[in-house]
């Protein structure tokens, strides 16, 4: 029989049934995540008119009042976190919200009288959520819900504008015949529905507040945006696919040995990647049965020494961080590489490349990304700006599909390492 001779046996069959599953899980999440949203286009089209016109007044008289965030979990990263991007690039006054907050707020996280509170939960209950949206009432603020369960707790009680995001729109049709090769658990369909609705809504505010466009032609573009960001990112996966699948094999039986041999599996992405692929990525590792032991490079609460034999899962649509590829090589681990630049010397150094096409050409230079930072300079509006986050978030949650079923892990098993407690 052939396989690949390690420490843990890994047949060629079986790596074989986990990329089956890789591949068919990201089509399928990137089709869902376009059928969530022509459901909130086509049947949630007055809300979303409706919101575009509270956002743009509130905007324009807005003083001192503010927009916070309820959001935990997954729900914080690919959707609060990447909205209030956008807007803060606007110019609208918020709290910022970080998942730090939720231990040590800091003064500005007061919520005051007539602030904006905006709930992201996909199941309507989540208690930290609630519990933040009935104190925002209690402060006359005005609430805005994204939610695909419309009757629960969360929007009991005064609410401005509640959007019905569903998270499984027509999933049976889509899954038809691939049941048993598709694998998006514990509201995966949601957050990656609400990571492209995010970019997509900040690039109607765009058009809305900076080009004086009606919301009607914000509506337009808006359609445009999701549907170019989910066909888009199709055509760069099925390329990736085409001309990386024995990388891809390699990476998914290196995160397999990785699991049974207990050694650090460390992560790195900056921005919008870090919210969008990276930490979504870690938490589902963590939450696997005797789940992985992970790092951040570079993030204080969650960094772990690079040690050899480790492997080091780094994700950079320009190719700017071959200086950390190469400090990272140099303690003795397995680099894993996922650029839209090829070739480029942060690919040439990895040990896995996985071209992943998504950052455009002329935003693709090699940049110091604090710099870049303090000058306000960041990535356009979605479409272009955000398709290699779209592509890498699919492409890393179908990683994790084909790692559970090498494992046999369930959903239910998932269930067991979720957070418990609030």
């Amino acid at each position: 029989m052939n396989m690949y001779y390690s420490k843990i046996p890994i047949t060629l069959d079986d790596v074989d049934e986990s990329f089956t599953v890789f591949n068919k899980t990201w089509n399928y999440l990137l089709s869902q995540a376009q059928n969530n949203l022509d459901f909130v286009f086509g049947e949630q089209e007055n809300q979303l008119s409706n919101l575009l016109d509270f956002l743009k007044d509130w905007h324009a008289s807005q003083n001192r009042k503010k927009i916070v965030y309820a959001a935990t979990g997954r729900s914080l990263f690919m959707g609060a976190k990447i909205l209030a991007h956008r807007m803060s690039m606007l110019g609208f006054n918020m709290d910022y919200p970080h998942a730090e907050t939720e231990m040590s707020a800091p003064p500005s996280s007061k919520i005051s009288e007539g602030d904006c509170l905006f709930a992201l939960t996909s199941s309507g209950r989540t208690k930290s959520v609630v519990q933040k949206a009935n104190f925002a009432r209690t402060k006359d603020c005005r609430v805005i819900i994204f939610t695909a369960n419309p009757t629960s707790k969360v929007t009991e009680g005064n609410t401005d504008i509640i959007l019905n995001v569903p998270s499984n729109h027509n999933a049976d049709e889509l899954r038809k015949g691939d049941k048993n090769y598709i694998f998006t658990p514990l509201g995966t369909n949601s957050e990656f529905t609400n990571a492209i609705l995010a970019e997509t809504l900040g690039r109607g505010l765009n058009e809305l507040i900076n080009n004086n466009l009606s919301i009607d032609e914000c509506l337009k573009i808006m359609k445009n945006c999701y549907s170019e960001l989910t066909t888009v990112g199709k055509k760069d996966l099925t390329l990736c696919v085409q001309q990386c699948e024995q990388e891809i094999k390699n990476f998914i039986a290196n995160l397999i040995l990785h699991k049974y041999s207990e050694h650090t599996v460390h992560l790195l992405g900056r921005g919008r990647i870090f919210d969008i692929q990276i930490a979504p990525f870690e938490m589902r590792l963590r939450q696997m049965p005797q789940g992985y032991i992970t790092s951040i490079i570079g993030y204080s609460p969650k960094n772990r020494p690079v040690k050899k034999g480790q492997l080091a899962i780094i994700s950079t649509g320009s190719g700017a961080l071959s200086m950390t590829a190469r400090n990272v090589k140099a303690f003795g681990a397995l680099v894993v590489g996922i650029s839209s630049q090829k070739p480029s010397p942060f690919l040439d150094l990895c040990d896995i490349k996985i071209y992943l096409p998504g950052r455009p050409a002329k935003d693709a230079k090699p940049y110091d990304y604090e710099l870049r930072q303090y000058e306000g300079r960041h990535a356009e509006f979605a479409p272009k700006g955000s398709q290699f986050e779209i592509n890498g978030s699919a492409f890393l949650e179908s990683i994790f599909a084909g790692i559970c079923k090498y494992a046999g892990v369930t959903e239910q098993d998932l269930k067991s390492g979720h957070a418990n407690v609030e």
